[in-house]
């Protein structure tokens, strides 16, 4: 794993930032969907916010992805930047398995913007682009070369989860600091249906990772399957967190214990840095190395 990290040349580490940015972006912007649509208690002034901050990462992500193209291009190119601007190559790429994937990407960014429309024909509208969103991830990853559904379902179940877990993050912060009970509602309901998305982003990981190396075992001897288990690590220290959220620090908020909210708070910034970490993780292992290591 060591090897292959000190390998990495400047142009890795541009691909690796602009994947994990790409990450992020669309994963607080379906999250944000998901949590506004599902998370009682949420008041209509932060589901507004939630769906406008959703079309507001739409123009980031888009610019993110058509950078991901071009950065392909010039990979392809022998780090010819010229082909950055190469409409045939482009065009040759666009229709490739990374083109598709950052067409579906794209697409289902654009239709979160659906959020913005009242009724039920919003929210279906912009169901449909998570949906786009997490499938991307199967069209355009490692399990895109693997035969049957299986690993492909696995891995949208993965990204499903973690969004709704990204999700979370921004509107608890921001009720943290409003008055009223509104966190404490917020913090209750979540930390009731956590539970069942953390366990199947942990086992959905677990058993894609099994999939893809052929066996945990065998999978760390190689830098893909190091890589990947560090960031099941990591996604298990996150687990703890959540786990002291709910046992601790949300009963605390609802008792309106003196310093629950900061100590809420404060559990909310470490797990967002180390979902930030997981993101850097997987962008360096989907850029540096491959299931067959």
């Amino acid at each position: 794993m060591l090897e292959v990290i000190a390998d990495a040349t400047a142009f890795d580490g541009v691909v690796i930032s602009l994947k994990a940015i790409t990450y992020g972006a669309l994963l607080v912007a379906a999250g944000s969907i998901l949590v506004g649509l599902t998370i009682d208690g949420v008041p209509l002034k932060e589901r507004r916010f939630l769906r406008r901050l959703a079309a507001a990462l739409v123009p980031v992500i888009l610019f993110a992805l058509m950078a991901q193209l071009m950065l392909e291009a010039v990979f392809l190119a022998g780090n010819d930047w010229t082909a950055a601007v190469d409409v045939q190559l482009l065009g040759l790429l666009a229709t490739g398995s990374l083109g598709k994937a950052l067409g579906l990407e794209g697409l289902g960014a654009v239709l979160l913007v659906g959020g913005l429309m009242r009724g039920a024909s919003g929210a279906a509208v912009s169901l449909a682009g998570v949906a786009l969103i997490v499938g991307a991830f199967a069209v355009g990853g490692h399990v895109s070369n693997t035969p049957g559904a299986l690993d492909n379902l696995l891995l949208a179940i993965h990204m499903l989860c973690l969004a709704f877990w990204v999700g979370i993050f921004l509107p608890l912060e921001r009720l943290s600091h409003q008055p009223g009970n509104a966190a404490a509602r917020v913090a209750e309901d979540f930390g009731d249906k956590a539970p069942v998305a953390v366990g199947l982003l942990l086992v959905a990981g677990a058993l894609t990772l099994d999939q893809l190396t052929g066996g945990i075992v065998a999978a760390l001897q190689t830098p893909y399957g190091q890589l990947f288990a560090l960031k099941l690590a990591a996604f298990a220290g996150v687990l703890w967190l959540a786990a002291l959220n709910k046992r601790r620090y949300t009963p605390a908020l609802v008792a309106g214990h003196p310093g629950a909210r900061r100590r809420l708070r404060r559990s909310l910034h470490v797990e967002a840095v180390a979902i930030g970490f997981i993101l850097v993780v997987s962008a360096t292992f989907t850029t540096l190395t491959g299931p067959s290591g």
